[in-house]
């Protein structure tokens, strides 16, 4: 999302003057920001474009709260911070070159330089964090089912193995087609309950977790003799093994930090609202 920020202030506002020229401010970024690591003390935030070359930069410490803001606890939670020109700073810069080889660096680009740099001496900072987590199973989260199918504790969103029976979701075939419409799911012996769902695949009656002959998390490798079908997709087989490899689950969180400045006064512009944008990152879990 694109945003265009035109702010018009006689410079009556900030000085004495007679002959009503104006100030032109105009900021025009994507809110899409990036962010340099915390690895110095402190995180920066920022957005950058290159015509002109400026910059948005909001700098803050690498602390117990930035921990709370980049992995909350609940989605939707909200931090504050107020801005002092020393720990927490918002700056907006201009620059004789491509900033993205300025603001992250030890050693900034001897060809870039700021040109420019506004700084407000007071103004709060909102963060807004967001999470949402996906097991990346081929089935939506909106088409879930909306509990834990396998009763392993995972709820089905983030189980990357709904039915528990050691072969992936998405190695069951939730959506064949890709299409969004899981009702033409793989259901192998056609009992109504696609394969993704079905503890034991085949109908042979043996759980298909247990149809591993070589016991190594692979039941796609294990086909009887004569066979050309895996033993869990064959109910002409029902030999039942012992088991002790179980494939650890992994999912998704992404987040999403949305930061909102208030209170914002430069020289060259004042605002009470001032969106910065949204900083997003996933980790696998």
């Amino acid at each position: 999302m694109r945003f265009l920020l035109i702010l018009l202030f006689s410079c009556c506002l900030f000085l004495s003057c007679d002959d009503g020229d104006v100030l032109n401010v105009q900021l025009e970024f994507d809110q899409n920001l990036s962010r340099c690591n915390g690895t110095t003390g402190s995180y920066i935030l920022y957005d950058t474009r290159e015509d002109p070359y400026e910059s948005l930069t909001l700098l803050f410490p690498n602390n117990e709260q930035a921990e709370a803001i980049f992995k909350p606890e609940n989605s939707g939670d909200i931090e504050q911070m107020t801005i002092n020109k020393t720990t927490v700073r918002f700056n907006y810069r201009t620059y004789s070159g491509d900033p993205n080889n300025y603001i992250c660096e030890d050693i900034p680009d001897e060809s870039v330089s700021v040109i420019q740099n506004y700084e407000p001496s007071s103004g709060k900072v909102i963060f807004t964090s967001t999470f949402e987590d996906d097991d990346k199973d081929g089935v939506p989260n909106a088409l879930e089912y909306d509990g834990d199918t396998d009763g392993d504790g995972i709820e089905d969103f983030k189980d990357n193995d709904d039915d528990g029976d050691n072969v992936s979701t998405l190695n069951e075939r939730p959506d064949p087609n890709n299409d969004g419409d899981l009702s033409d799911a793989q259901d192998t012996d056609g009992d109504g309950t696609p394969d993704y769902l079905d503890m034991d695949d085949d109908g042979d009656e043996v759980l298909t977790r247990l149809e591993d002959e070589n016991n190594n998390g692979n039941l796609f490798d294990d086909i009887a003799a004569g066979a050309t079908v895996a033993r869990f997709l064959d109910n002409t087989v029902n030999n039942s093994y012992t088991i002790t490899v179980t494939k650890p689950n992994v999912f998704t969180r992404t987040f999403r930090i949305f930061v909102r400045l208030e209170d914002i006064d430069l020289s060259v512009f004042a605002t009470d609202n001032l969106v910065l944008g949204t900083f997003e990152y996933s980790e696998n879990y």
